[in-house]
């Protein structure tokens, strides 16, 4: 299928191999890159201060080698560009701006988005034999184009999330290593109002094989308030892909788009799941955002 061809083109190109703690991580080629996932990343420690010293770290080891290095740092620039925008009261568009033009010159043409590409010529959503500059015109148009007004564009919702840059609350991650710069939450989280502490975290994978291809997080957290008492709430986070590099999941997600259904059925190593595919609900059913969801996740 599809999409699995496109997760092992990234592998061999800029994506780095998921392995996992204490199951796959013997499997650490420094060569060619990998991360290691943590199924047990909560400390037991809690910091009372709200402070950094209990990041709570789902990728415990990250390693992108130099030949892949260049995909990641576009990807920061256009990370540094959003998170600087969500402090802004009056933020410039992100449409014309340069690291955008940049990021889609080099997107454009590698393993994963070629094979993006060609799906969009079988299926007529683009002229076969286009021009570079078309295809950028059109993945330009489908993710950095806002649906309505000053709302998210499909690749802020995939790529930024739902909280921009911050850290410090539970919103929902689609990449990665946006999670992984940002460092995920603390331990405890301090506001005006109340406390909240992490009491345990639920990771996800797939059953069938030994690497993290696609996880699940859950928190479970307890928030205190001010007043004395204590409320117990799940934040299911969903799935998301992990290891690829931006252009892959970006391949992935124009691929999805372009399929027109809401849940597409997938394979990946031998275990079966679907890709969630949201949309606007009026008539011009732009993209939102999308998710892996996998049927028989295993549960640490």
């Amino acid at each position: 299928m599809i999409f699995a061809k496109i997760w092992q083109a990234d592998m061999e190109s800029s994506g780095v191999i998921p392995l996992v703690k204490g199951l796959s991580d013997e499997q650490k080629d420094i060569h060619n890159g990998y991360v290691v996932v943590d199924m047990n990343p909560l400390s037991g420690q809690y910091s009372q201060e709200g402070d950094d010293s209990n990041e709570i770290k789902v990728f415990k080891e990250v390693v992108i080698p130099d030949g892949k290095r260049l995909s990641y740092d576009l990807f920061m620039q256009l990370h540094n560009y959003y998170d600087q925008s969500f402090k802004q009261s009056d933020p410039a568009s992100p449409k014309n701006i340069k690291e955008i033009n940049e990021f889609l010159e080099y997107a454009a043409i590698t393993a994963p988005m070629r094979l993006a590409r060609k799906y969009a010529e079988d299926y007529h959503h683009i002229r076969a034999g286009c021009s570079k500059e078309e295809w950028i015109d059109t993945l330009r148009s489908i993710w950095f184009r806002a649906s309505k007004g000053d709302s998210p564009s499909y690749f802020e919702q995939v790529f930024i999330g739902e909280q921009g840059g911050n850290r410090r609350t539970f919103g929902e991650h689609h990449f990665w290593y946006h999670y992984c710069v940002n460092n995920g939450p603390v331990e405890s989280i301090r506001n005006e109002n109340s406390n909240v502490l992490i009491k345990h975290i639920d990771v996800g994978r797939s059953e069938k094989s030994n690497l993290a291809e696609v996880i699940t997080l859950t928190y479970t957290y307890e928030e205190i308030r001010s007043n004395g008492s204590k409320k117990n709430q799940v934040r299911d986070l969903g799935g998301f892909f992990v290891g690829t590099s931006a252009e892959g999941l970006m391949a992935l997600g124009t691929v999805a788009y372009l399929d027109g259904r809401a849940q597409i059925p997938m394979e990946l190593n031998g275990e079966a799941f679907d890709l969630m595919m949201y949309r606007t609900e009026d008539t011009a059913k732009n993209p939102l955002s999308f998710s892996p969801r996998f049927k028989t996740p295993v549960h640490v």
